[in-house]
């Protein structure tokens, strides 16, 4: 299967079932404006906390609900999975935020580090000395990003377990079995696809009035970029599993 055949497999698959879609989007859509609700001055402090609890497990679920699709795409699976198997979604998303955490919390450290000294949370050396630890935490997670979505592969094939996540071996096996091709695929994917044309858009439809652009974005536009990335990840998967 050429790149080409999967990127038009995942566009299929991606409209194959447009309730599921928008199903994620709501879920998407609820994430964040409960989020935003949580931050209202005027509402009480344990309402604000249980909003925040509320949004942050419906975005645990929406991990482990992509997690679901690069796993079964990896095992052959031709249709978006159903709103089933709740607890089972739930921790394959709380297992794949752990390995995130786990990966980029170095890098994560030093920019946070640097932004904060710049603001002088926390007092600073220089301006130039703060922007170097910032590049270098920047530089960090682009060096560790392609690791990480082999590393989630490779949990993708193993059925979530977190171990499979830190199996250096595997992890770089699959890395060489990829190719350059494959990889700078992925990046490009996952980088530019999913963030800069999903904000981009995004941001565009946002002047439509009566909050149809937030609508959209959240029901249709999110979702699909969703789908489609996770969808291109499990047929890569599933190539390197029928190679071996």
């Amino acid at each position: 299967m050429s790149l080409r055949d999967i990127t038009l497999d995942s566009f299929r698959y991606t409209t194959s079932n447009w309730g599921k879609l928008i199903i994620l989007g709501l879920v998407i859509f609820l994430t964040d404006k409960i989020n935003e609700l949580s931050y209202f001055q005027d509402l009480a402090d344990e309402i604000s906390i249980a909003l925040i609890i509320i949004s942050i497990l419906l975005a645990i679920f929406e991990i482990g609900y992509i997690f679901r699709i690069v796993e079964e795409t990896t095992h052959g699976s031709k249709a978006l999975p159903a709103f089933n198997r709740i607890w089972e979604t739930f921790f394959h998303g709380m297992k794949e935020i752990l390995v995130t955490i786990l990966y980029f919390i170095f890098p994560f450290l030093m920019v946070l580090l640097g932004a904060m000294q710049i603001n002088n949370v926390i007092g600073h050396f220089s301006m130039e000395v703060d922007l170097f630890i910032i590049l270098i935490g920047l530089f960090l997670a682009s060096l560790l990003y392609l690791p990480f979505q082999a590393a989630v592969l490779n949990m993708a094939m193993h059925h979530g377990t977190i171990k499979s996540g830190f199996d250096i071996k595997n992890i770089i096996y699959k890395m060489r079995k990829m190719g350059f091709k494959n990889l700078g695929f992925i990046y490009i994917l996952t980088v530019l696809f999913a963030l800069v044309v999903r904000y981009s858009l995004s941001d565009t439809i946002k002047i439509l009035p009566y909050g149809l652009g937030d609508l959209i974005s959240s029901l249709i536009i999110a979702p699909f970029i969703l789908v489609f990335t996770a969808r291109t990840l499990g047929l890569i998967n599933q190539l390197l599993v029928d190679k071996n």
